[in-house]
């Protein structure tokens, strides 16, 4: 079909709103718990963490808006290319990068560094999908699988080289998802996991670093190392605690405001809100990520082809594990793996993927069927 054969409904009334308010709340609500986690009690002063933040936020939706009006399947074609950047990216990384926290991860780019393994979330995504909606007459699934190992493998190793054992993790996440919804049998899935157990277990040893075998091993019992690696683990604990049903009240928790918790403006960001908003502001926000699935899941039941619905499911994937380990390591329910909490955890590079995947959906959803645009 062409866009002669498109029908007249105008493009806002296939717009999903309804996803942007459910964005726009959170990265809102973002801003203010990064004021709260940076800044000191008393009068409201100018936050350049919050306005660095707010300028990633508009060029967000800036690029949300092109992605909107393109063509998602014009992405399609141009497949093999954006794994190239891909590739190429993640690999710059090792040569001109900006190393902080014992971490290679950033471009220096002035003002604005970028985190290229941020991007590779969007951009594997589309990869992937793009193959795996590509099903040739007779071909295995099981060599399609294959395939797709391949396809993933490089990106998410060179990730755990910088290394960044969570960003590695949610390519995988992706992964999963994809090639479950991509027509894989579960049992090629289940038998390729059986096999791979003893070899995670002999690798994970040898390549992990020891801060990260520390990591995994230490938040079952924080309390060995308590003035170490088990340090921010306890006082994300004590935080949450302390919030108990309602909360201490905006920039009045005790954890956050005397700075007894670290990086409290990017992975221990849900602390914060536990201790100020308590049991019924954490819910809150559990409710406004279970609607902004939901859109999403909604705009893949309709997308008009495979494509479309592999994208929806890969980006849910993507937002809905980094909220699960994100949450799940501020109550020492997962490990500290540095993942981010989608749209409110201070960070550039993260959001603006997020807000140019939402520009992908919502070009899904204006074209599930055909609209005048």
């Amino acid at each position: 079909m062409n866009s002669r054969e498109e029908i007249t409904t105008p493009w806002w009334r296939k717009f999903d709103w309804v996803l942007l308010l459910c964005t726009l709340a959170l990265s809102s609500f973002g801003l203010v718990m990064i004021y709260s986690a940076t800044s000191d009690p008393g009068p409201l002063t100018l936050n350049p963490l919050v306005i660095r933040q707010f300028i990633y936020l508009i060029v967000g939706l800036l690029f949300m808006s092109i992605m909107a009006t393109v063509d998602y399947r014009f992405l399609l074609n141009w497949k093999w290319v954006i794994y190239g950047l891909v590739l190429f990216l993640l690999t710059l990384v090792f040569v001109i990068g900006h190393t902080a926290y014992g971490s290679t991860r950033w471009i220096d780019l002035g003002p604005f560094p970028l985190q290229p393994s941020e991007l590779a979330k969007l951009l594997m995504v589309l990869v992937l999908a793009g193959f795996l909606c590509e099903k040739k007459r007779g071909e295995r699934d099981l060599k399609r699988l294959i395939i797709s190992i391949c396809i993933i493998a490089p990106p998410t190793a060179l990730v755990f080289l910088q290394p960044d054992l969570g960003t590695s993790m949610v390519l995988g996440a992706a992964w999963v998802s994809l090639v479950l919804f991509g027509g894989i049998p579960v049992k090629y899935l289940m038998r390729l996991f059986l096999l791979l157990i003893p070899f995670a277990v002999i690798g994970g040893r040898f390549l992990l670093k020891p801060y990260q075998i520390e990591r995994i091993a230490i938040f079952l019992r924080p309390e060995d190392n308590p003035f170490g690696s088990g340090y921010n683990i306890i006082q994300a604990t004590i935080s949450v605690g302390s919030g108990g049903f309602w909360g201490q009240g905006f920039m009045s928790g005790s954890q956050s405001q005397l700075h007894y918790l670290r990086v409290q403006h990017t992975d221990f960001i849900a602390s914060v809100i536990g201790e100020e908003f308590g049991f019924i502001g954490m819910m809150a926000l559990l409710v406004v990520y279970g609607l902004l699935l939901w859109r999403i899941i909604r705009i893949a039941s309709k997308a008009r082809d495979k494509y479309g619905e592999l994208i929806a499911v890969g980006v849910a994937a993507i937002i809905l594990f980094q909220v699960f380990v994100n949450i799940g390591m501020n109550i020492q329910l997962m490990p500290v793996t540095g993942i981010p909490l989608p749209f409110i955890s201070y960070g550039g590079s993260s959001l603006v993927t997020l807000l140019t995947s939402e520009g992908i959906l919502q070009s899904i959803i204006l074209r599930h069927k055909k609209v005048n645009l």
